[in-house]
């Protein structure tokens, strides 16, 4: 082993993953449905696929993502219920308050998952384990959840931990253990290598981390770019990235998926308009702006494509929705149908401070100030208090 092994860090890196969290919450506030399989995702007789799944029906081949129809082939006695956001997100506050008392050093990933730094608080509440194990029985005992959590001294050991011996798991990987740990497992356990970059690897003969382990530096990046030599770092237990708190998201997108195929372009275009407006109100609420415009449609075939137009910086609402309709009108015809459009910001970043302007706007000036003292009457009288013209005749489906 190296010397980064020699002189590794403390494990002071936690990361905590609420099992099977939607459905969880639901056999919780059910118990009818404890022990039954739980299927959260909506209708199996609509279009949409599964948000979460309990380990019941996990058992049967259902996993997240995958078509609701599907699901029910699979498991067909299972319990299908819609997506609770509201209350999801409601639960997760009170589980990341648990952990928030313990370190200030908190990077949320999801609405079910957190990494922690809890280097400067030992001396607080003792050891990592000690902080971890009592994380997990304070939200096993306060909320009645169960979470699994994994200890290391980096962010992908930490997380690799917490998965293997997931549900209700407690694991600790220790410098001097990594790498005999890491040497079977499939290439997948590494950080950023899906199923495409698992088939690259295959070409390659590398199917176990061991084998990318056993290769000398700058090999793998020879072969596939920049992120070989990341995955030849992890498969040596080397990851420097910090655990950040506020981390920003990259990006933020809207999509439904319709009970029928279309080919309404008018309708296409109203519904990428309700998208602009509601994402473009959230990046104002975190004073963000978005520097890219995607639009994604999926064909009822399933075959999808994604177009991209970069623009200056904003969060006005017109402007990001006239940007979507425009490359909706580039990419798509009007054939065939579609099952599926989404709309998606990039670049986000913080809205500059803001400067005088001119008494004398144009036309085709930012119209964000417009939107955000919209967003202020909405805030007060609701939110249908107010709106533009041109939402007047939107037919919004409900997420599937």
């Amino acid at each position: 082993m190296d010397n980064y092994h020699v002189a590794a860090k403390t494990c002071s890196i936690i990361h905590c993953d609420l099992d099977a969290f939607y459905a969880s919450v639901e056999q919780r506030d059910t118990p009818s449905l404890q022990g039954k399989p739980v299927i959260v995702g909506g209708n199996p007789r609509s279009r949409g696929v599964v948000a979460t799944c309990s380990y019941e029906a996990r058992q049967y081949g259902v996993k997240s993502a995958m078509p609701l129809v599907q699901a029910q082939r699979l498991c067909p006695h299972a319990v299908f219920l819609p997506v609770a956001r509201q209350r999801y997100q409601e639960v997760s506050r009170q589980v990341f308050a648990i952990m928030a008392d313990y370190t200030p050093v908190m990077e949320i990933l999801s609405i079910d998952e957190a990494f922690l730094d809890v280097s400067s608080s030992l001396s607080a509440f003792g050891s990592p384990e000690s902080i971890g194990r009592t994380i997990k029985q304070r939200v096993e005992k306060e909320l009645n959840l169960k979470i699994s959590v994994g200890i290391s001294y980096n962010k992908f050991l930490a997380k690799l931990a917490s998965q293997l011996d997931k549900p209700d798991g407690f694991r600790v990987i220790r410098a001097d253990e990594a790498w005999a740990l890491l040497r079977p497992l499939p290439v997948q356990c590494l950080w950023g290598v899906g199923e495409k970059t698992r088939q690259e690897l295959d070409r390659l003969g590398l199917y176990h981390i061991g084998d990318i382990q056993d290769l000398p530096e700058g090999w793998l990046a020879d072969k596939i770019g920049s992120a070989g030599k990341l995955f030849w770092e992890l498969a040596r237990g080397i990851d420097s990235r910090p655990v950040t708190p506020g981390r920003q998201r990259k990006s933020l997108g809207r999509e439904v998926t319709f009970a029928a195929d279309t080919t309404d372009i008018n309708y296409l275009k109203d519904l990428l308009d309700r998208f602009a407006v509601e994402l473009c109100r959230k990046l104002r609420q975190k004073d963000m702006e978005a520097g890219t415009v995607t639009v994604k449609i999926k064909y009822s075939n399933f075959a999808a494509i994604s177009r991209s137009k970069t623009i200056s910086p904003s969060n006005s609402d017109m402007l990001i929705g006239e940007t979507a309709i425009g490359i909706l009108q580039d990419a798509y015809p009007g054939y065939p149908p579609l099952r599926l459009i989404g709309l998606s910001l990039g670049k986000l970043t913080a809205t500059p401070a803001l400067e005088q302007g001119s008494l004398f706007v144009p036309v085709e000036a930012d119209t964000s100030e417009i939107d955000r003292v919209m967003d202020d009457i909405r805030r007060r009288f609701g939110s249908q208090a107010i709106g533009r013209a041109n939402a007047l005749t939107w037919k919004i489906p409900k997420d599937e």
